[in-house]
């Protein structure tokens, strides 16, 4: 039932939500609307983005995790909102690995997030592969990125040893679904691609709602803008070049003055070069990254249409 949950199902409300990413799939959305939104049955203890998801299960050391120690400090928050009759939400798109550094622990943090709730029910975001690492790129550049789209991704052609940051690997999303599905059972992991919240908001949430055993109404998600428009291509290009220059703090959000000073230069240009210049640069990183991926996704890609019911590639997926 992964992904295809039926939208009258009389699903119990689920002890634990768990959304594990992945990045750049409506997670902001997520995060501020839905499952904080006590109207829609949900409740986020840890705040929007968790951070007790990065420091209880990325950032420990592997040699000190404790599993029912981790329970014994989270289990109070879950226990507080399920007395209020809500839904307890843990959400950080971090869990599923961080493409934009580099570090992929999947399989690691999977581990960890059953040992501690293995009751819970998984939420799971994708977007089609070439959109996603589009995406992903603009976010390095923001997050003070300076190696090129084709430095970012790769050639193929690396020498033994090494590779990108963003690894083509990750994006056979198959194989992220069926480790989580092993863990947890088929029936309590949900599949949600991006382009259905685009198409269909409404029956997106309906899915989760269903999937959550939350009997609210989706009309009470009421209506909002998009989240998270970001700069166009020349911004970005121009904030690359910035960024070699304005090294950001790595230990905290507060930043030193020129990084806040490119920042501001980049937001007031955004808004004034013409819309056709950021379409030039930003087709030529679509065609660079077309390049790249050819249809390589399409097996992974049939195989998750296979296992979720999911018509992917009515959504835009190459599915072989």
């Amino acid at each position: 039932m992964t992904g295809t949950h039926e939208q009258t199902s009389t699903r119990s409300p689920a002890p634990l939500i768990i959304h594990v990413g992945l990045h750049k799939t409506g997670t902001t959305w997520l995060q501020n609307r839905v499952f904080t939104n006590n109207d829609l049955g949900f409740h986020s203890p840890w705040g929007p983005m968790a951070s007790p998801a990065v420091a209880e299960f990325m950032l420990v050391d592997p040699l000190a995790f404790d599993a029912k120690a981790t329970h014994e400090r989270l289990a109070p928050d879950i226990t507080a909102a399920r007395d209020r009759g809500l839904i307890p939400v843990l959400s950080h798109e971090g869990l599923s690995s961080r493409p934009v550094r580099g570090t992929y622990y999947a399989p690691t943090v999977a581990k960890r997030l059953a040992d501690v709730f293995p009751e819970a029910r998984i939420i799971i975001g994708i977007r089609e592969q070439k959109g996603m690492i589009l995406s992903l790129y603009r976010q390095f550049v923001r997050n003070g990125g300076t190696y090129s789209l084709t430095q970012f991704i790769g050639t193929g052609n690396e020498p033994p040893g090494w590779s990108p940051l963003c690894r083509l690997d990750f994006f056979h999303y198959d194989r992220f679904v069926r480790l989580y599905q092993d863990l947890f059972g088929e029936d309590n992991v949900l599949v949600l691609p991006l382009e259905l919240l685009r198409d269909d908001e409404p029956d997106y949430l309906r899915k989760i709602l269903a999937f959550a055993g939350s009997d609210a109404p989706p009309d009470a998600l009421g209506q909002a803008g998009a989240s998270n428009v970001g700069w166009g291509g020349c911004t970005l290009g121009l904030y690359r070049c910035l960024s070699r220059f304005a090294v950001r703090n790595p230990l905290g959000p507060k930043q030193p003055w020129p990084v806040r000073w490119s920042q501001r230069i980049c937001y007031k240009l955004d808004a004034i070069i013409p819309r056709s210049m950021h379409k030039k640069v930003e087709a030529r990183w679509k065609a660079t990254i077309a390049d790249r991926v050819a249809d390589r996704f399409a097996p992974s890609n049939a195989r998750l249409a296979a296992m979720t019911g999911l018509n992917l590639k009515e959504l835009g997926y190459p599915c072989g």
